[in-house]
């Protein structure tokens, strides 16, 4: 029995002659390009029609139907997507033929970058016509992808006073060598061999060199001193120290913020920050999902990292029910009697500690702009005989902003209520950041700055709703609702 045979390459073929012949009715690259034609360009912010003088370009429909083959594939590189003009029948397709090199490709991305959102929005649009997000619960995560930045090319002001401290050491080594070698020399010039000869000549150049440094480090910080808080990244400039919440190891990156729908997993809304943790993005992406759905109310849930009392208050007012649950407090963590332990007597607007004493509002003080209100009861702490388990000072403190007593009470009472709510947070938020991170390997950017990085942030979005959608409804369906919608608006 012998092997299947290929055919001979000198043999000469009669293939079919149109490009149709080789595409099937369902492959997805139709429904690209049926979506494509049926965007609003002008919502998205790309041109609708060509200049009139100048050399004609290509049209901005045609390289976001290239992106977007591209990112529902897991290909991102534009030169890759420039090599997929030439030899991919599906892009040739799409195409008809065009073949824009990897340049014309990447600038259309970096000159177009607010459009991908658009595009991303326009598609969950027709995902909510098609009523694929269940628009009752939501949940957020961040989750931190790596910048172009490496670690080594950004600083902070506790990584430049050490820099300096090491140059100003190597400085005086050699300092005080070049002048040891110069007394050794003036002594006994025939004992200085000529290793160490070439040694010593080299040091003041060395010198010289560290000199170049500590300026460099120093005009850094400066700038530092001058912004607190801020980090000098030399390669992305946006781009953020942020230490992993998985691990102590830290990357420089951007921190994507992503709202995923219960129903189908589909990403509702993306954004990429430069934030280093969850603290206040609650309220942002929750009204933005609700926006997105639609809806009037909103279930949204949320790990500790988002537990900002005033952040969550501002959202509850605007139809939000926060499911986010309190971090430990220090005293918890110490071993000590929680704040929770405290009840809040709101009538008399007072807590009761856990040996039944009240703690009484005193002088309030403001914190970055907001009234925080400070209660204690310094007579009924000396004489208790529980101070021990609940302070490790003379009486024991209980500081909330403005109001917020009533918000934290009700949502505790909610997550006790309600626990199933919770415990579907990170099947649900964590299954895109796998599958766009992990699984199609884009836990990387290619591109620079906040509004790059963003970019192709929401095409990873749209790449990952797009193949969902695809396997749920298929192409053909979702063709046909392109037509109907289209024959609709005729």
């Amino acid at each position: 029995m012998s092997y299947l045979q290929g055919d001979d390459r000198s043999q000469a073929w009669m293939l079919p002659q149109s490009l149709e012949d080789y595409l099937s009715e369902d492959n997805p690259v139709r429904f690209i390009d049926a979506f494509v034609d049926e965007l609003d360009f002008r919502q998205a912010k790309l041109p609708v029609e060509a200049a009139a003088t100048g050399r004609p370009g290509y049209a901005p429909g045609d390289l976001l139907k290239l992106y977007l083959y591209g990112y529902l594939n897991r290909v991102r590189s534009s030169r890759e997507l420039e090599r997929l003009t030439h030899r991919n029948l599906e892009v040739i397709w799409l195409l008809k033929r065009l073949q824009p090199d990897h340049k014309t490709i990447s600038e259309f991305r970096k000159a177009h970058s607010e459009a991908f959102k658009s595009v991303l929005r326009q598609f969950n649009l027709m995902c909510r016509e098609l009523k694929l997000f269940g628009a009752e619960l939501v949940a957020i995560d961040g989750s931190i992808f790596k910048a172009v930045n490496s670690k080594a090319r950004n600083f902070t002001r506790t990584k430049l006073e050490s820099l300096l401290r090491g140059v100003n050491t190597g400085i005086e080594r050699y300092l005080k060598e070049l002048e040891l070698n110069d007394a050794a020399q003036q002594a006994d010039a025939a004992a200085v061999g000529a290793a160490k000869a070439a040694r010593i000549k080299d040091l003041p150049g060395r010198v010289e060199k560290l000199k170049e440094t500590r300026e460099r480090y120093t005009e850094m910080m400066k700038t530092l001193e001058e912004t607190p808080g801020v980090q000098i990244s030399l390669t992305d400039p946006e781009a953020r120290l942020m230490k992993k919440s998985t691990s102590k190891d830290s990357q420089v990156g951007y921190n994507i913020q992503s709202a995923v729908d219960a129903a189908h997993h589909l990403i509702v809304e993306v954004e990429a920050t430069a934030q280093a943790n969850d603290a206040g993005q609650f309220n942002t992406m929750a009204q933005r999902a609700k926006e997105q759905l639609g809806v009037e109310r909103l279930t949204v849930v949320a790990d500790g990292g988002y537990y900002v009392l005033k952040d969550i208050k501002a959202a509850g007012e605007q139809g939000i029910e926060a499911h986010v649950p309190a971090q430990r407090d220090t005293m918890e963590k110490a071993g000590l009697h929680a704040r929770r332990q405290f009840r809040y007597d709101e009538a008399h607007d007072e807590y009761e500690c856990p040996g039944k004493a009240r703690l009484t509002r005193h002088a309030d003080s403001h914190q970055r702009g907001q009234v925080q209100q400070a209660y204690y009861n310094t007579a009924a702490c000396a004489a208790c005989t529980l101070r021990s388990q609940c302070t490790t000072g003379k009486y024991r403190k209980i500081n909330h902003g403005e109001g917020y007593p009533q918000v934290q009470e009700s949502i505790r009472e909610r997550m006790e209520r309600q626990p199933e709510i919770y415990a579907q947070r990170k099947k649900l938020v964590e299954h895109p950041f796998g599958t766009i991170k992990f699984w199609w390997g884009q836990a990387a950017f290619l591109t620079r700055g906040l509004e790059a990085v963003n970019a192709e942030v929401s095409l990873s979005a749209l790449g990952y709703n797009m193949r969902r959608v695809l396997n749920i409804v298929g192409t053909g369906e979702l063709i046909k609702h392109l037509g109907k919608r289209a024959a609709t608006a005729a």
